[in-house]
């Protein structure tokens, strides 16, 4: 949450922060030295604040009109007011322009806390009426399972035949391809432009993403991986917050490795789908993955396993790998491979190239179950051609 204070007193300034610090610290604080009296409602950490705390102890009186016009404008926000002694005198005042709260000086310490909570649950109540986005995690038994193109293909589909708002993430920061089979657009903006904000917003998140359909954006891992080197757990995971409030649906491709990133993801993800392919390596890929899963006391539930490319001949018989694994495949996928072979080189959606292909059809049909409803086959016309050229152009504009 963004705590903005406003004050023109620099002892009570660094009190409060003190103070917040003290009971939660991973709120970003915000402190503004100015009168309480002479507010700037176009100042960005004022506009932007989440809990606006106001020094009401000063002998003019507050910004009135301000402060009403703040919270007609951000109803999801609340006002605290400071005071000394004559609260009673503004109270009623404080209460016809929409402060929440307000608390004397000399309790401070004692109180701020309790009131900047409730500030909170307020806010997650609000948050959680616009939009509770499922979040979707995607990660690879072993190299090579088809996890980023599966996990971007059924993205799009949910946002062009179901008309959802999603925002796919890839975060395999050190071998990204996600964008690979969306996409030939060789933007630099990455989800590096994000981990530097101060504020997060739904449309500072789409700023810093391609937008590959009109209900549908990519927020790519960095060209370089350098440029991924000081990305945190914490920065992902205000990413995501911000993100469900804002989307029906968060696909995230992960790394091939169990890195800090990854497990944070998965503990914020309604369900995590491993993908793999079934033929030997994979199976003890998986295995290697199920003992990491059991360690964090994921519920079955929240686990669904994924099996790629079905079909092929060297493929182990099926139940000798739920066996092996002790668990029961949710999705089993087609083998395609080149109309899958055609997607990548074009950097197109599978669905407009092959709109009636049957790993497209078996993507459909994943998705309807995800949402629970049968919804009308929808195609796409594929016309890719002229996009080939495009795909090396931009591969040698990263090389």
């Amino acid at each position: 949450m963004k705590i903005t204070v406003v004050s023109k007193n620099n002892a009570l300034l660094h009190r409060i922060k003190v103070t917040l610090l003290g009971a939660r610290d991973n709120d970003q604080i915000e402190l503004v030295n100015r009168p309480a009296h002479r507010l700037d409602l176009d100042m960005p950490d004022i506009a932007n604040a989440n809990l606006l705390i106001l020094d009401g102890a000063e002998e003019e009186a507050p910004d009135w009109a301000n402060i009403e016009k703040f919270n007609l404008q951000h109803p999801h926000s609340s006002t605290i007011l400071i005071c000394a002694e004559r609260i009673e005198r503004i109270l009623v005042q404080a209460m016809r322009v929409g402060v929440r709260d307000a608390l004397y000086l000399a309790e401070l310490e004692e109180r701020l806390s309790e009131v900047v909570e409730r500030a909170r649950s307020r806010q997650a109540a609000f948050e959680g009426a616009l939009r509770g986005g499922k979040v979707y995690s995607f990660i690879h038994s072993k190299g090579g399972s088809g996890a980023s193109f599966i996990s971007s293909n059924l993205a799009y589909i949910l946002a062009k035949v179901h008309k959802k708002r999603v925002l796919m993430i890839d975060l395999d920061l050190e071998f990204s391809d996600a964008s690979f089979c969306l996409t030939d657009d060789d933007s630099i903006k990455s989800i590096a432009d994000l981990v530097a904000r101060s504020h997060l917003s739904g449309p500072v998140i789409e700023s810093a993403s391609i937008q590959i359909e009109q209900t549908f954006w990519l927020l790519r891992a960095p060209q370089n991986p350098e440029m991924s080197v000081g990305i945190t757990p914490d920065q992902v995971d205000d990413i995501i917050s911000v993100a469900v409030r804002h989307y029906d649906f968060i696909c995230i491709d992960l790394a091939r490795t169990l890195e800090p990133i990854a497990l944070r993801v998965m503990d914020r993800s309604d369900v995590v789908f491993p993908v793999m392919q079934t033929v030997l390596p994979f199976v003890r890929g998986m295995q290697r993955l199920q003992r990491t899963f059991r360690a964090l006391h994921y519920p079955e539930s929240k686990i669904q396993l994924v099996a790629n490319r079905q079909g092929n001949k060297d493929d182990l018989p099926m139940k000798d790998i739920e066996n092996a694994l002790q668990a029961k495949f949710v999705v089993r996928l087609p083998n395609d491979f080149f109309n899958v072979n055609t997607s990548i080189n074009t950097g197109k959606p599978l669905m407009e190239v092959a709109p009636q292909g049957v790993l497209t059809q078996a993507l459909i049909q994943w998705s309807n179950q995800l949402l629970g409803v049968k919804s009308e086959e929808k195609v796409v016309n594929a016309d890719h051609s002229h996009s080939l050229l495009g795909k090396f152009t931009s591969l040698f504009k990263s090389s």
